[in-house]
C-alpha cells in the first residue's frame, strides 16, 4: 500500500466533563498528569481482514512506570490507510476504538500525538487465524441457581431533559425486565418533623422532589404490568447524619433514636409511594455502605454495625406499619448493597462476625442477598458469587447482583461486549438477578443502556439506544425467567483450557432452554453446543457491530461466532 495516497481518518478531541455519579472521586480541578509516552496495545492475534477491530491506546505518565488507558480527550489519533473507522454515535473520541480493514496483505498506520510526545506504529493487516473451536457442554438436568430476571436503575439521569414515550417505549415495552431500582433521595424530610418517631407530620415532607420518579414508575408499570419495583435509600438526611451532609463520609449518628427516624423516613415514603399509586415491592436500606465516597450514601465502618442497624430499621418499619390502619403494605429487604460480594466475604474478622449474625438467624428474613459488582483484586472476580453463595443461606436466599455499569469512553462496540461478559459471566457463577446502574446516562461513559448527550457543547439534546441496550435487550428478552441458570463448561482446543476472549451462559425453564455466548475476540469463534438432550436450536438471535438483536436465519448446534458479537441458541428440550 502506498501510505502517501492512502485514506487518512482524523479523530478529533472533544473536551467533555462527566456529570456520572460514576465518575473518579479525584477533584475535577486537579491537573491532569502529564503523558510521557504513548503506544498502541495491539491485539493478542493482531488485526484482520475480516470483521471489526478494537484499537487501545495505552499511555505512561509522568512519575509512572506502568501503561494504562489512555484518556480519549487528551490525545489524537491519525489512522493511514486501507481500513475504514466506525464513527461512534457519540461523535467523539472512544479508547479503544473500531476500525475495520479493507483487506489482507495491506498496512494501517496509526499515529498519536500529545503535547510534545509522538509515535506511530505501522500494523500489518493479515488473513484471518484460525481460532480454537470451543466446545460448550450443557447439563440441562443438573440443578443450578435460580433465574430471578434483570433489570435497570429508573433515575433517567435525573431532570435533564424531558422523557417521551419512545424512550419508555424502549425500555419497559420492548425489554422483559422483572426488575426497575428506584432511589430514595435523602431529601424530602429537610428538618426533622418531631421528637416522636412513631408520630409522622406528612406536612414536613418535600414529596414534589420525587414526583418526577413516581411518574416515571407509572409509565413503567402501564407498559409492564408485572414489573416489581426495588427501592434503595442512598442516604438518609443530613441531620440524621454524623458529618451533617448526605454524602458517604459521614455515617448515621450512634444511637438508638436515630435508627428508629431513618425507619420513619423510609416508612414515609413507602406510604406516599402508595398515595401516589406505586407499591415498592422490594428495599434496601442502604447504597454502598461499605465506601466512604463523596456522593449521597452512609458509610458504616462495621458490617456487624451495618446488619444490626437493618434489623433494627427493619423490625421499626414494621412496627410502623402495623400500627397504620390505613397503609399495610410491607416490603420484602435486600441487604446490603455494598460495592462486591467481596466486602462481604472478604473482610477479615468483620466477616466471621457477620457469619456469626448470619447463622444466629437474624437475617433469614431476606429476600435476597443484594450487592454490586465493582469489587475486584486478585483472584476474587472468578469466585466472588461462589463465595458469596457459601456465606449466605442461599438455597433461601438468592443472590441479587442490583449495579453495575461501563464507567469509560469506551466505544460503543467496545461498552456492549464489556456489558454482555458482566451479565453472563455474573449469572453463571451464581447470580439470579442483574441489574444495569441506569436505564438512561449522559453517554461520555455509557453508564446507561440509553446514551444521553445534552448540555453546553451540542447542538441538541439527543438520547438513542446504546449497542449495549441491544445486548441487554437479547438476553432478557430469550432467557426464560423463573427458571435456572444450569451449568455449563467451557472447553477450548479439546483440552479442558478456558477459552480466552468468551464467556457462556446456559437458562433453562421447563422445556425450554437459551444458551448465551459472547465473543470478544476479533476472529470468528468456531463452536460447538452439546449435552444429554441437546439437539439443534429451534431460534438463534445476534448482535455484533452490524446487527442488533437480530434474528439468525440459520442456526445449529454447530457454527461461528462473529468478531465481537453475543450470540443467543434457543432449544426446545
Amino acid at each position: 500500500m502506498n501510505i502517501t495516497t492512502a485514506r487518512v481518518v482524523f479523530l478529533s478531541v472533544v473536551a467533555v466533563v462527566s456529570a456520572s455519579r460514576l465518575a473518579s472521586a479525584e477533584s475535577p480541578e486537579e491537573t491532569p498528569k502529564k503523558i510521557v509516552a504513548l503506544r498502541v496495545a495491539e491485539p493478542d492475534d493482531g488485526l484482520f481482514a475480516a470483521g471489526p477491530n478494537l484499537i487501545h491506546i495505552q499511555a505512561r505518565y509522568e512519575g509512572s512506570n506502568r501503561w494504562s488507558s489512555a484518556d480519549p480527550q487528551t490525545y489524537q489519533v491519525n489512522i493511514r490507510g486501507s481500513a475504514s473507522l466506525v464513527q461512534d454515535p457519540t461523535g467523539e473520541p472512544r479508547n479503544p476504538f473500531v476500525i475495520i480493514p479493507e483487506s489482507a496483505g495491506d498496512a494501517i498506520t496509526v499515529q498519536l500525538t500529545a503535547g510534545d510526545v509522538a509515535t506511530e506504529v505501522t500494523l500489518e493487516v493479515t488473513e484471518p487465524a484460525s481460532s480454537d473451536p470451543v466446545t460448550l457442554r450443557i447439563h440441562p438436568d443438573q440443578t443450578g441457581h435460580p433465574y430471578t430476571g434483570l433489570g435497570a436503575g429508573v433515575m433517567f439521569y435525573d431532570n435533564q431533559f424531558n422523557i417521551s414515550n419512545d424512550l419508555f417505549d424502549w425500555c419497559f415495552r420492548d425489554v422483559d425486565t422483572q426488575l426497575v431500582h428506584a432511589l430514595i433521595r435523602p431529601d424530602f424530610e429537610p428538618t426533622n418533623d418531631n421528637d416522636d418517631w412513631q408520630s409522622l407530620n406528612n406536612d414536613a415532607f418535600d414529596w414534589s422532589r420525587c414526583d418526577r420518579l413516581f411518574w416515571i414508575l407509572w409509565n413503567a408499570k402501564q407498559r409492564n404490568p408485572d414489573l416489581k419495583v426495588f427501592a434503595c435509600l442512598y442516604s438518609p438526611p443530613p441531620w440524621m447524619k454524623t458529618n451533617q451532609a448526605t454524602t458517604g463520609n459521614g455515617g448515621l449518628k450512634k444511637g438508638d433514636r436515630y435508627r428508629l427516624e431513618m425507619a420513619e423516613y423510609v416508612y414515609a415514603f413507602l406510604k406516599h409511594a402508595k398515595w401516589k399509586g406505586t407499591t415498592i415491592d422490594y428495599l434496601c436500606l442502604f447504597n454502598e455502605p461499605d465506601w466512604p465516597h463523596t456522593q449521597d450514601g452512609t458509610h458504616y465502618t462495621s458490617l456487624t454495625e451495618l446488619a444490626e442497624t437493618h434489623v433494627q430499621v427493619r423490625n421499626a418499619i414494621i412496627e410502623l406499619i402495623e400500627a397504620d390502619n390505613e397503609f399495610d403494605h410491607l416490603p420484602r429487604f435486600v441487604f446490603p448493597e455494598t460495592l462486591g460480594a467481596g466486602s462481604i466475604t472478604r473482610a477479615g474478622k468483620d466477616s466471621d462476625r457477620l457469619a456469626d449474625f448470619v447463622q444466629s438467624g437474624q437475617l433469614d428474613h431476606l429476600a435476597a442477598w443484594g450487592v454490586h459488582d465493582y469489587w475486584n483484586t486478585g483472584g476474587y472476580w472468578p469466585v466472588r458469587f461462589q463465595e458469596l453463595r457459601r456465606f449466605t443461606k442461599s438455597d433461601q436466599q438468592p443472590i441479587w447482583m442490583t449495579e453495575w455499569a461501563q464507567r469509560s469512553p469506551k466505544s460503543d462496540l467496545a461498552s456492549a461486549m464489556e456489558y454482555g461478559r458482566n451479565m453472563t459471566n455474573a449469572l453463571r457463577l451464581g447470580c439470579s438477578a442483574w441489574m444495569a446502574f441506569e436505564w438512561a446516562h449522559p453517554a461520555q461513559n455509557q453508564s446507561g443502556l440509553i446514551s444521553t448527550q445534552w448540555g453546553e457543547g451540542y447542538p441538541q439534546k439527543r438520547y438513542w439506544r446504546s449497542k449495549a441496550y441491544y445486548v441487554f435487550q437479547q438476553i432478557a428478552n430469550t432467557s426464560p425467567a423463573g427458571g435456572q441458570c444450569v451449568p455449563i463448561e467451557m472447553d477450548a482446543g479439546g483440552d479442558g483450557e478456558q477459552p480466552g476472549g468468551l464467556e457462556a451462559l446456559c437458562v433453562r425453564n421447563d422445556d425450554r432452554m437459551v444458551v448465551h455466548i459472547v465473543n470478544d475476540r476479533p476472529t470468528h469463534r468456531p463452536y460447538t453446543v452439546t449435552g444429554p438432550g441437546v439437539g439443534d436450536p429451534d431460534a438463534a438471535w445476534l448482535t455484533d457491530h452490524e446487527h442488533n438483536f437480530a434474528p439468525r436465519p440459520q442456526h445449529q448446534s454447530q457454527g461461528q461466532i462473529p468478531p465481537h458479537a453475543v450470540l443467543t441458541l434457543r432449544f426446545s428440550l
